[in-house]
Formats: C-alpha cells, sequence, structure tokens
C-alpha cells in the first residue's frame, strides 16, 4: 500500500494503530536503536520501519515516552555519519530565516551544538499524503428475507468504522420528507433501540426548491439537534433516502455528515435502482449548498462512509482535481513568504511588510490576476475591521477594478461564531445569484480567528474559493494553519459547545499586512501569546537532539520542526507593543467612532457631512497618526523589538502547526490534537464567562478589565493543567517551573489574571461552585470526547509530564491517542476553585543571592505582591526583575532540562 493510501487507511478505520517503544536520548540512528551495550536492536517492536510502514504509528506518543537520561551517546563515528546526514535537509530546517532576516550563518551557529542527527520519519519529505476518496456500494439484503433488525445489523456491519472504533455507540437515523423514507427511518430507529442501541431519529423538512434559507437552517437545525443527542465519531448517521432526488438527498446527507466536527459516519439508503456517483458534484435542491469531494480544498474527505441499495457491490472512486493555490510570483521585496503545508499541499502565506495601501493593491491585484473576468469577491468584516476601514477598503480596490461583488458586515465576538449570524439570507442570496450567473466566488475572511472560521464555512457549503485576509496574530498563525472552519453550539447567547459544527476546507491563500497589527487590543496581543504558550507546552524545543528523539516518528517534522524558546526571548519586545497599544488607545477609539459614521453614511443611517472633513477622510487621517507613531514615535530599538517578537510568534506557531499538519495529521484527528492542550478548561471558561459579559451588558455592567479572548482563557488553563499535572505527580521542581513560566513570563499586564473575572462574578452574584459547575457543564461537552475511555465524572484532558514537550499517556489501552487521557471532574474543580480564589494570578521573575558567583534563580510570585501596575509606562521598573533578564534565565532553565 502506498503512502496516501495507508494514510486514508487509517482516515476510514481500516489500519490499527502501534505503539513505540521507549527511545534512548541521542541513540535512534539509521531506524536503529543503538542500546547501552553497544548492541544493535530493530528501532520498533512490531512498528513498520520508515521505509514500510511510516503512517500505522503516527498517532503514537513519543511525546510522552520516558527519556533514559544516563544512556551513553553513541560512538563519535556514528556521530559525524548522522551529521553528515543532516546536510541534505539543513536548508529547510532554517526556512525562518529568510522570513526573519536570520542569515543562514546564524542559524548553524544557533544549532551547531545540537546537531546529533537521527534517520527517522522525522527527517521525511514525502510529497503527498492524500488518497483519493472513495465510497463503496452494499447491495441491501432482500426486503422479504430481512427482518428489520438484521437491516440495521447489516448497516452497522458493513460501514467502516473510523480508526479506533469498536462498534457504533449510537444511530442517528435522518429521514428525507417523503412519507416512504419517513416510514423506513421510523423503523430503522426502533430496530436499533431494540438491540440495545441508543438511536435517535430526525426528518428533513419538506422545503419549495428555491428555499435557500430554509435549507440553511435545516442543515444546522439537525446536525445541531444530533450533538445535543450525544453524536459523537463512534456514531452512525443514517440517511434514508426515498426514490426520487437521490442525488440531492446525497447532498443534504454529506453535509450533515460533514458539520458534526470530529466527524460521524454517514450511511446512505436509497432505493434508487440506478447508481448515483458520491463523488460527483452533489448540490441541495436550491443549487446552492453543495459538496465537490474532487474539490482539492476539501483534502479527499469522502462526503459518504457508505452506501446501501438495491444494486450490486461497487466502489466509486475519483482523483482529486491539481491543487492550485494563490502563490505570488515572483514574490515582491516587500511581501515574506511563510512556507506552510497541510496533507502535502502547499498552502501560501504571505506577510506584506510594506505600507498598509500599497499592501491592499498588491491583494487585489493578485486576486484578479488569479480569478481572472469572472471573478465575484465576497468581502466579510466584522464590526471592528469594518470600523477601521480594513474591509471597505480591500472592497473599494476591487471594484475599482470592475469587481464589486458583495460587501458583508457582521458582528463579532465568540457568542456570534453561529449558523444564524452569519448565514445571512441577503448574503446567501448574493452567493446563489453569483453562481447562476456562472461567476467564480471567491470569499475574502478579513479579520480575526472567528471571521476566518465562520467565514469558512460559508465558503465550505457554497464550494466557493477562499482566501483568509487575517488582522490579529491568532487569525494569521493559528486559524489559518489549520484546514478546519467551524462554528461553535450557541443557544440564546449562551456558548454550549465551541467549534463542534465544522468543516476542513483550504484557503487559497493567506495574506497578511503587517500594518493592520498596530491596531490589535492588548487582550489580542495576549490571546496570541497564549496560545504560544500552549504550544510551547506542548512542544518544547522540537528542533534540539532531544526534541528530534521525541518526535522521531511525526512525519517530516525536520522540515518544520520550532523552536519554542524562541519566542521567550522576545518577551521584551511583547510588552512594547503593549505599551504601544496603550499609548495609541485613545487615538483608536477616535479611528473607530469615524468608522462607525461612515458605516452609517453608506448604510443610510447618517447623513454625509456637507462641509469641512468627511468621516471617512478623518479615518484616514488618525489611522495614518496612528502608524506614525509607531514609524517615527518608537525608538529603532522599540521598533526592534516589536518586530522580533511579531515575526517570530507568528513563525514559530506555524512551524509548530506543520509539524503535524504537513504530513502526519492534516485532518487533525490523531497527533495534531495536541493543539488541543489546555482547551478543555480553556473552551470551558470562555464559554461561561461569555454568558457573564452579556449578563453584565444586559445590565449595565462595566466588564472591560474582565474580558478574556479565547487565548487568554487557554493561556489560564495552561497553568491549571501545570498545577493538575503537580498535584498528580506528573510535573515537579524545574520542569514545573519552566512550565509555569511560560505563561507567567508574560503576565505583567495582568492578561492571564483571574482576578477581574472574580470581580465581574461577585458583581453579577455568581459564586465559586456556580463557576466551576458553569465551566464543566461545557467540558461535557467537549469536541474530544471519545478519543479514550471516559466514565462519568470524568473528561478528555491533556497532563504534562517532566518538562515541557513531554506529556502524560493514557492508560487505556484502547485510546487512539496517547496523550488524550481521562481526568476526574475532582482535580478540574479544584484548580477552577483554585483559581476563582485568585491562586493562579503570578508573575515570573528573578532571586539574587547573596553569591555574585551563584546563578540568578527564577521564582514564581502572586502578582499583587509584584508592585506592577496594569496602567503602567515602563512595567520592567517597577520592583521586579527586567523581563530581558527573566526571559534569559527561563531559556537557560529550558535548555538545561533538554
Amino acid at each position: 500500500m502506498d503512502l496516501a493510501g495507508r494514510l486514508q487507511a487509517r482516515e476510514d478505520g481500516f489500519a490499527s494503530s502501534s505503539q513505540l517503544r521507549d527511545v534512548d536520548k541521542k541513540t535512534v540512528l539509521r531506524g536503529k536503536v543503538l542500546l547501552g551495550s553497544g548492541e544493535e536492536s530493530s528501532l520498533t517492536a512490531g512498528i513498520p520501519t520508515p521505509d514500510s510502514e511510516r503512517l500505522a504509528s503516527s498517532d503514537s506518543d513519543s511525546l510522552s515516552s520516558p527519556v533514559n537520561k544516563s544512556a551513553e551517546p553513541p560512538p563519535a563515528a556514528l556521530l559525524k555519519r548522522a551529521t553528515k546526514s543532516m546536510s541534505s535537509v539543513r536548508t529547510t530546517t532554517s526556512w525562518c530565516s529568510a522570513f526573519s532576516n536570520q542569515s543562514l550563518s546564524d542559524m548553524d551557529q544557533d544549532t551547531q551544538a545540537e546537531e546529533l542527527v537521527l534517520e527517522t520519519p522525522f527527517h521525511s519529505q514525502p510529497d503527498s499524503v492524500l488518497a483519493e476518496p472513495a465510497v463503496p456500494y452494499f447491495r441491501l439484503s432482500d426486503g422479504a428475507g430481512a427482518s428489520p433488525r438484521e437491516r440495521v445489523r447489516e448497516l452497522m456491519r458493513k460501514t467502516p468504522l473510523p480508526c479506533g472504533v469498536g462498534e457504533f455507540s449510537s444511530l442517528h437515523v435522518v429521514s428525507a420528507a417523503e412519507g416512504a423514507a419517513s416510514s423506513e427511518a421510523r423503523l430503522l430507529r426502533q430496530s436499533a433501540q431494540d438491540i440495545g442501541k441508543r438511536a435517535c431519529l430526525y426528518a428533513w423538512p419538506a422545503l419549495e426548491r428555491d428555499d435557500i434559507d430554509g435549507e440553511y437552517r435545516a442543515l444546522f437545525g439537525v446536525a445541531s439537534e444530533m450533538i445535543l443527542n450525544g453524536a459523537d465519531r463512534a456514531s452512525l448517521l443514517v440517511f434514508v433516502a426515498a426514490g426520487a432526488g437521490c442525488h440531492e438527498s446525497m447532498a443534504i446527507a454529506a453535509i450533515l455528515g460533514m458539520l458534526p466536527f470530529r466527524g460521524v459516519q454517514v450511511a446512505f439508503v436509497t432505493p434508487e435502482d440506478a447508481y448515483v456517483d458520491p463523488l460527483a458534484s452533489l448540490r441541495t435542491p436550491s443549487g446552492l449548498f453543495e459538496y465537490n469531494a474532487q474539490q482539492p480544498e476539501r483534502m479527499g474527505r469522502k462526503p459518504l462512509a457508505a452506501i446501501f441499495g438495491p444494486l450490486p457491490d461497487r466502489v466509486f472512486s475519483r482523483p482529486m482535481s491539481a491543487w492550485r493555490p494563490l502563490r505570488p510570483a515572483p514574490f515582491l521585496a516587500e511581501e515574506r513568504p511563510a512556507p506552510f503545508k497541510i496533507g502535502g499541499m502547499e498552502l501560501p502565506m504571505v506577510t506584506f511588510e510594506g505600507r498598509y495601501h500599497a499592501g491592499v493593491e498588491r491583494l487585489s491585484e493578485l486576486l484578479c490576476g488569479h480569478f481572472g473576468e469572472s471573478l465575484f469577491p465576497v468581502v466579510a468584516v466584522g464590526d471592528t475591521g469594518d470600523a477601521l476601514g480594513y474591509g471597505s477598503d480591500i472592497h473599494a480596490s476591487l471594484a475599482a477594478r470592475g469587481f464589486i461583488g458583495y460587501y458583508f458586515a457582521h458582528a463579532s465576538g465568540e457568542t456570534y461564531k453561529r449558523p444564524d449570524a452569519f448565514g445571512k439570507p441577503e448574503l446567501l442570496a448574493a452567493i446563489a445569484g453569483a453562481k447562476r450567473n456562472g461567476l467564480r466566488v471567491v470569499v475574502l475572511a478579513v479579520g480575526g480567528g472567528v471571521n476566518g472560521n465562520a467565514m469558512g464555512m460559508i465558503a465550505a457549503l457554497t464550494g466557493s474559493d477562499f482566501v483568509e485576509v487575517p488582522t490579529t496574530l491568532m487569525h494569521y498563525n493559528d486559524a489559518t494553519t489549520s484546514a478546519k472552519k467551524a462554528f461553535s453550539l450557541v443557544v440564546d447567547g449562551r456558548i454550549l459547545s465551541k467549534n463542534i459544527l465544522g468543516a476542513f476546507y483550504l484557503p487559497r491563500l493567506v495574506f497578511c499586512i503587517r500594518e493592520v497589527f498596530l491596531t490589535l487590543s492588548s487582550c489580542s496581543v495576549h490571546a496570541a501569546v497564549g496560545e504560544a504558550a500552549k504550544t510551547m507546552g506542548v512542544l518544547g524545543r522540537a528542533s534540539s537532539a532531544q526534541g528530534q528523539v521525541d518526535f522521531h516518528d511525526v512525519l517530516g517534522a525536520c522540515e518544520f520542526a520550532s523552536d519554542f524558546t524562541r519566542i521567550v526571548r522576545t518577551a521584551p519586545g511583547f510588552e512594547q507593543l503593549v505599551l504601544f497599544l496603550r499609548k495609541t488607545l485613545a487615538l483608536k477609539a477616535e479611528i473607530e467612532a469615524a468608522g462607525r459614521a461612515v458605516r452609517g453614511q453608506r448604510d443610510g443611517g447618517a447623513a454625509a457631512a456637507s462641509d469641512g472633513e468627511g468621516a471617512q477622510e478623518k479615518r484616514g487621517r488618525l489611522l495614518e497618526e496612528l502608524r506614525g507613531e509607531f514609524h517615527r514615535g518608537l525608538s529603532g530599538e522599540a521598533r526592534r523589538g516589536v518586530t522580533e517578537f511579531l515575526t517570530v510568534v507568528n513563525e514559530e506557531v506555524i512551524r509548530a502547526k506543520a509539524m503535524f499538519l504537513a504530513y502526519s495529521d492534516p485532518f487533525e484527528k490523531y497527533r495534531a490534537l495536541l493543539f488541543e492542550y489546555a482547551h478543555t478548561l480553556g473552551h470551558g471558561v470562555e464559554a461561561f464567562m461569555n454568558d457573564q459579559y452579556r449578563r453584565a451588558e444586559a445590565a449595565g455592567i462595566d466588564y472591560s478589565q474582565a474580558f478574556r479572548l479565547h487565548g487568554q482563557c487557554v493561556g489560564m488553563a495552561v497553568t491549571w493543567a501545570g498545577e493538575m499535572s503537580r498535584e498528580l505527580g506528573y510535573l515537579e521542581g524545574n520542569g514545573y517551573l519552566a512550565h509555569q513560566s511560560l505563561v507567567y513570563l508574560f503576565n505583567r499586564f495582568g492578561g492571564f489574571d483571574f482576578l477581574p473575572l472574580r470581580r465581574l462574578c461577585d458583581e453579577l452574584g455568581v459564586s465559586r461552585e456556580e463557576f466551576c459547575e458553569g465551566v464543566l457543564r461545557v467540558v461535557r461537552r467537549d469536541n474530544k470526547r471519545g478519543y479514550c475511555r471516559c466514565g462519568d465524572g470524568s473528561s478528555v484532558d491533556q497532563l504534562v509530564r517532566e518538562r515541557p514537550g513531554c506529556l502524560v499517556r493514557s492508560a487505556d489501552p484502547g485510546a487512539e491517542c496517547r496523550y488524550l487521557v481521562e481526568v476526574s471532574e475532582g482535580s478540574q474543580r479544584r484548580v477552577l476553585e483554585k483559581a476563582f480564589d485568585g491562586a493562579y494570578d503570578r508573575l515570573a521573575t528573578v532571586q539574587r543571592t547573596n553569591s555574585p558567583d551563584e546563578p540568578a534563580v527564577l521564582v514564581l510570585v502572586p502578582r499583587r505582591d509584584a508592585q506592577v501596575s496594569e496602567e503602567c509606562a515602563a512595567p520592567c521598573s517597577l520592583g521586579v526583575s527586567d523581563s530581558a533578564e527573566v526571559a534569559a534565565v527561563l531559556d537557560g532553565l529550558i535548555r538545561r532540562l533538554y
């Protein structure tokens, strides 16, 4: 079986996972482990080698394999051979040198001491790992000779199971609107219950063919109901079609199966006496919503697991169409590419480092040149980006070239990341009209991560081309570096489950204009650091010799190996950026006020000024003033520090994501789930507090100090994960100190403090018990459930042991991901209670001894005792150590742990 076939086999559940044996530090060489005695042994016991079945072990967890730190290194001759073998890949491991203006010689100096190179899958660079989609068709047993119970058993037996699942846990039966389908669906549901399976029934409504809005609401209505009824990746969705309109029913079934984000298996039951190809372009009755498995954006994801009908067995298969990303060629001097791949397919990511308006024109030029005369741009932007003019500037530039398209301004915030906030009838009608007229719809998501996720869903549902234009750090380095696009499950303004309704869909281009980062909020910068701290906690120093051992079974990891200690060293630049954003906060508020006036004029709610400066001109003037504050108002050293922070945090997060998504786990179902670290409680506190913000707003209470973005909640949860790991005996001493400091180094401004949230809870009358229960209620719907054994009173979570980059292994032998473990609600509740009491509002600093010969020691102190004011102009001067000194001590500590 070739490489692509092996990955598809894993995706379809035809291959079992393997466990890696523990390996010694610096001893993996040319597919062998050199034992302490000098005896050679096969690298794996029952595990395919890199030349045979590399991918069969891609979800096994070398991350947490014990390391024998006392093992002797291999003989010098072997080390020399190993170092020589690295020469062919050294340029690819240094790809960030071009992005950060670091020379290759500098990179060599940084890594020379650790060039103990290993020939393992870590260093492999396959061309592609995506297989052609294939769907089996099974002939159902004759109705006269098969009982309804036997029919249910046949559907469950023949439909391929997802990897790691022994049997389907539940059935979710959806019937087409016609009466015959409804009767059979009821019979299947009852028969499943009769044999002891949990089963639920759903009815697709009878709609007019042109009812676009009705189709949209029905798709998300049925999918949401399935999730609330407990559908997960071990569930089977059975769609019962009627005799007519099988092709259109198949489109509905494909989209319904796509939406539960962690996936359900779909069995399509049809009475049709002619084959219908499930891999052709499937469209719903309205013609707007579609699923085309040949689209490379869908990365070979097949629409159905199996088809059942009256005809003989067969298999449908089709090749994916060629992937043609929008790759700027040649790059301009102002453009800096960040090499990135998903599933072996290149995703161009470009930072435009010139002036803002030049970047807008460059993007417009690229879009028109790539998509041609049929281009129909849909420019989507949230409230803040709209007020700043980021969406309207791009729309105006395209309109000036003759491509008017459609401009869609939407509400911002996590509580609006829901289907009804984005599937507006006027937007859907505009896309439908363009498709009917043969135009090429290109959805441009301009803004933050919510915008990118939600508009990616609209593009996936309508089969449109997709381009992302990030205006926040997290959208650029975190959201765009994933093919998953998703809505949350939100009911009455309350987030019940984050990112649970989704699809996998690639953008053709990610284009970021660097000057937009000058209008970030302090919360947004802290959010980016919180997500980065999460990744630092699970990856550590992947580019080091120990890191190569940790991730030796990750295909292509060498190509993108990250070193997150580089982010630690940029702490001073982070502080300079936050200070600049605070200094220009009033100016930004003026810009947004002018932008709201522009919006009022555009929407017809306000008259344009008849004399003096217009709102649009005022906004442009104030934006130039703000940019001038950075380019002319800051010292050269401060500008360099900010630029270094922005560059390093972007390139290291992008590298980290590429390590796993490039080849090993493009669908983020196995190894790449490590990026869900700290998201179990992080999502829980985020969802709960969003409900409190809604309550505060209704009561007229100012909650601005308590407001926390997604990444800030994740950053807090990183420290909670460290505390749970210490409580359970996995993490202690310097390993614990290093792990916690990844967040506390960046907490000088209190962006990861819980105290402001506690004050808001007190003002709203929310007790500690109510807070904990509210968070755990969200945790119980977490989208990772089902990956390992998880009983009542527990959840699926991740814990770290020994040091950053080393995760706890699951004790469940059937767990698909070895580093997803069962954690009791008792442990989670205890850290939530302590967080509520402010026990984890800390800051990393250094403590000096009386002896000048002894090095400074890293310590964690309560932030309230560190004399750091949130409004301070120079936090490093108020009774705590300089951040550069703290960063240097932390960097040294992490290096010693490796």
